[in-house]
């Protein structure tokens, strides 16, 4: 056997298991009185195992696919022979799998037997050596961008833009610690393990971030070597690093008075920064949800008539994020700025926008550890306090829960989605939105006493 001590206990039964296959082959060959004792299961299985000892023999140059497309040459055979085409691959073929040798050995007598299996093997070799194949990019390096759209039963992803440059630079720098090489390079699995191993050591000694998000930044290339191995049979078994986990950190949530100051902040501000926490306020989205609002904006955005609402409807993070999300609170702040938010959003780096939103919720409630990925929490939080019904809960704000209760919620939502506009629905959650925000609706009605900006409840 190839592997050792302390190999891992998945490759050693692997490889037992092939080992005790070809000795069961070994065993019909030794007692056959026919080339017919072999199935042709065996037949493969000892031609792969043929082509393997042959590749190995050749510093790993052959295996099935290798001389596809095979080639054909010209070749001048004198003024009474012409020109003729003859197959050099199959030649190639043969002299590999050592039909050559055979033929020449047995020339002028009948074979026995175990001549004849050999024969039948070698055969299958040559087929397998000359069969069109399908074969994976070449290069580990080349493997994301082929990865973004395989992704099999799910979206393809961009393969231009700032989201494609956030995950392939990611898996750019994983690979400077892989070390770039061919897919089928023999060593190439070894190299993956440690290159994953020495990234994620160094991401834990060098930088001040939790092993949940070196696992998150692996994430993604993990994924695509495992896809490619799967796709193109390579047999890779990808080794996820042990990697020690922080316990989680209090997730941020806005107190009663940190919500006020904000809703009053956006309310007097009436700009495209306010457009946007607003927006995220109602249910928890992030930027890029409300950033996506317009690919489809006209069926997305619906703000007129008494029940406004946001249809987050696009590629989400995941499924179960999609959603309709009422709007009870500065409306007129966000039919007059969405638009010219959306426009900068789309402009603008995360990390800018992230920075600008963060800026703006500091600045209104004085907190410096909110961030705007809070704002989930808080109507989370809210949502609880209001006790509205769950599966109003699960549709504004996506929100799941563990066992039975997650597994109710994907399915019931799934049914839900059909017919989540329809009035009687939207009714139904903008009733229950308007329970989640009952401590704030009174700014706004204040607000429009001062003549600063209009009461949504006088559209209802």
């Amino acid at each position: 056997m190839a592997c050792k001590q302390d190999s891992l206990e998945s490759e050693i039964q692997r490889e037992a298991i092939y080992c005790t296959k070809l000795y069961e082959i070994e065993l019909k060959r030794r007692v056959a009185t026919s080339p017919d004792v072999l199935t042709e299961m065996d037949t493969d299985g000892a031609a792969v195992e043929l082509l393997r000892k042959l590749s190995r023999r050749d510093n790993y140059q052959y295996k099935a696919g290798s001389l596809y497309p095979p080639e054909i040459v010209k070749v001048d055979r004198g003024r009474h022979g012409g020109i003729v085409e003859e197959p050099m691959s199959e030649f190639l073929a043969d002299e590999i799998v050592g039909l050559e040798d055979l033929m020449h050995e047995t020339q002028g007598r009948e074979l026995t037997v175990s001549e004849e299996i050999d024969l039948k093997v070698m055969r299958r070799a040559k087929d397998a050596l000359l069969k069109k194949r399908i074969r994976p990019p070449r290069y580990l390096s080349q493997l994301f961008d082929w990865y973004c759209v395989n992704r099999k039963d799910k979206p393809d992803w961009p393969t231009e833009g700032r989201e494609y440059n956030r995950r392939n630079n990611r898996f750019l720098e994983i690979m400077t610690f892989i070390g770039d090489c061919q897919t089928e390079d023999p060593d190439v699995v070894r190299r993956i393990d440690d290159g994953l191993e020495a990234y994620a050591h160094f991401r834990a000694e060098n930088s001040n971030v939790k092993g949940q998000s070196i696992k998150r930044d692996m994430k993604d290339s993990i994924a695509a070597f495992r896809r490619v191995s799967k796709r193109f049979k390579l047999k890779w078994l990808i080794e996820v690093p042990e990697i020690s986990e922080q316990a989680p950190s209090e997730r941020g949530v806005l107190t009663d008075e940190e919500q006020v100051a904000l809703v009053r902040s956006c309310l007097q501000a009436n700009d495209k920064i306010a457009a946007i926490l607003l927006a995220q306020f109602h249910a928890g989205l992030m930027a890029t949800e409300v950033l996506r609002l317009n690919f489809d904006f006209e069926r997305s955005v619906i703000l007129d008539g008494a029940l406004p609402y946001l249809l987050i409807k696009e590629v989400t993070k995941a499924e179960d994020r999609k959603r309709l999300v009422p709007l009870v609170i500065g409306l007129d702040v966000i039919r007059q700025n969405l638009p010219e938010a959306l426009v900068w959003l789309s402009s603008v780096t995360e990390s800018a926008h992230s920075h600008a939103l963060k800026k703006r919720l500091v600045k209104a409630t004085g907190n410096p550890r909110l961030t705007a990925h809070c704002l989930r929490h808080t109507w989370n939080s809210n949502a609880t306090a209001a006790g509205i019904d769950f599966m109003h809960r699960v549709l504004i704000g996506g929100w799941n829960a563990g066992g039975k209760e997650s597994a109710a919620s994907r399915e019931s939502r799934n049914y839900g989605k059909a017919s989540l506009q329809r009035s009687r629905n939207v009714q139904a959650l903008y009733s229950s939105q308007l329970k989640v925000f009952d401590h704030l609706l009174h700014l706004e009605a204040n607000a429009s006493a001062g003549g600063n900006v209009t009461s949504i409840n006088s559209r209802c």
